[in-house]
């Protein structure tokens, strides 16, 4: 449920700033983000969000890639399917001053497609956001590992052990 809620915030224009390009952030590491997380290599054989949503397991390892699509105020954030287009893909950037929450999409078609990535400490979501860590800004392209958790309500939510940009 809460998957479905931080959706609907997003998709409904939730506060914060305006776009920038992706990578636009400052290149520095905040404090908080753990250096083991990063790889500067890409991550070898990652799959479609659709396609883990489709096949995979609970508890299931996979590497997936995807688009940023907003951050968590902890260690979370959205990553999109690559083959749904953001607002600025389809020529609607004047339409929808936030693209990155894909405000252009059927909103059914977005959640289907859409899993929540969390770096765990001690149970629970780090205290830090991803934002303008290691270049993160809203739709960057990433690969993120790890393990997947799905609940009986078919909400699907990716616990982060590595991750790069694609």
């Amino acid at each position: 449920m809460s998957v479905l809620a931080l959706l609907l915030f997003v998709a409904c224009g939730g506060s914060g700033p305006a776009a920038t390009s992706p990578g636009a952030a400052a290149e520095s590491e905040p404090a908080g983000m753990p250096a083991s997380l990063w790889s500067d290599v890409p991550l070898p054989n990652p799959v479609e969000v659709r396609q883990a949503r489709e096949s995979a397991e609970d508890g299931e390892s996979v590497v997936l890639r995807g688009t940023l699509q907003d951050f968590g105020e902890l260690s979370t954030f959205l990553l999109v399917d690559d083959a749904l287009d953001d607002c600025t893909e389809m020529g609607e950037k004047d339409h929808c001053a936030t693209p990155w929450d894909y405000c252009c999409a059927d909103p059914d078609e977005l959640m289907r497609l859409t899993v929540n990535v969390e770096v765990l400490e001690d149970g629970i979501p780090g205290d830090w956001s991803f934002k303008g860590q290691r270049g993160l800004d809203r739709l960057t392209e990433v690969v993120v590992a790890g393990t997947l958790r799905k609940d009986e309500a078919g909400n699907m939510r990716l616990e982060a052990s590595r991750m790069s940009l694609q």
